[in-house]
């Protein structure tokens, strides 16, 4: 068994513990300085390795492809034009990078483990079931994509940028679709369960926050208070 392999063995992660660090992230992406953004990017990704090593390296690829693009625009191109508006969005999305990783990682988790982590905190059942769904389906979502992009190349449609309406279409219906579709299995899923019913939940699986937990929000109130502290 190897290092990263005795990490995630080790560490257990609470879903709420990541959603506090998410708060704190909120409260200072956009203020730290690159040191802390630095570390802010390096925690995320050694937390997204203790969870999820699979989805470690497809987030790493994809903020390296996007690093390097943002480099070869400074290089190659004036800023300018539509090569502006193109490497804002980039740099937004860099800056934003740590939510990404840490909304990944809560995507990592069952849907029941982090409905009910939310009721630990006495969060109202509609908000915990809604924050919940709305996390567990990204993936399946771009999954959808990845679905309707093979199904427009086997119908050997071509999309065109001087029909943008009908570019668009061509993804939008089926994803309403398919969001109707998961809308009536969820309901199904839900009334099952009894969410419905006023009482009090339990769950099978230990969810309070551990020594692992607390040493997560402790950093990233760390991070905060070296932003607030260079601020000031």
């Amino acid at each position: 068994m190897n290092i990263l392999d005795k990490i995630r063995c080790n560490v257990k992660i609470n879903p709420n513990s990541i959603g506090i660090l998410m708060l704190i992230y909120t409260g200072i992406v956009f203020f730290s300085t690159m040191l802390v953004y630095w570390l802010m990017i390096l925690f995320s990704f050694i937390l997204l390795i203790a969870v999820n090593r699979e989805k470690f390296i497809s987030f790493f690829l994809f903020y390296v492809s996007l690093f390097g693009l943002v480099i070869a625009i400074l290089n190659k191109f004036t800023i300018s034009g539509w090569v502006g508006p193109l490497y804002t969005m980039a740099l937004i999305i860099i800056k934003l990078y740590p939510l990404w990783i840490l909304a990944g990682i809560l995507s990592s988790f069952r849907t029941s483990t982090m409905i009910y982590s939310l009721r630990r905190f006495h969060v109202p059942n509609s908000i915990c079931i809604g924050v919940a769904i709305f996390l567990r389906f990204i993936p399946e979502y771009k999954e959808y994509l990845s679905e309707i992009k093979e199904g427009i190349k086997a119908r050997n449609i071509k999309l065109s940028l001087l029909k943008p309406i009908r570019s668009i279409e061509l993804y939008l219906v089926p994803m309403i679709y398919k969001a109707f579709e998961t809308g009536e299995i969820l309901s199904c899923a839900l009334v099952t369960k009894g969410f419905e019913y006023d009482c009090e939940k339990t769950s099978y699986e230990d969810l309070s926050l551990t020594s692992s937990d607390y040493i997560i929000i402790l950093i990233g109130l760390l991070f905060a208070g070296i932003t607030i502290w260079e601020k000031v």
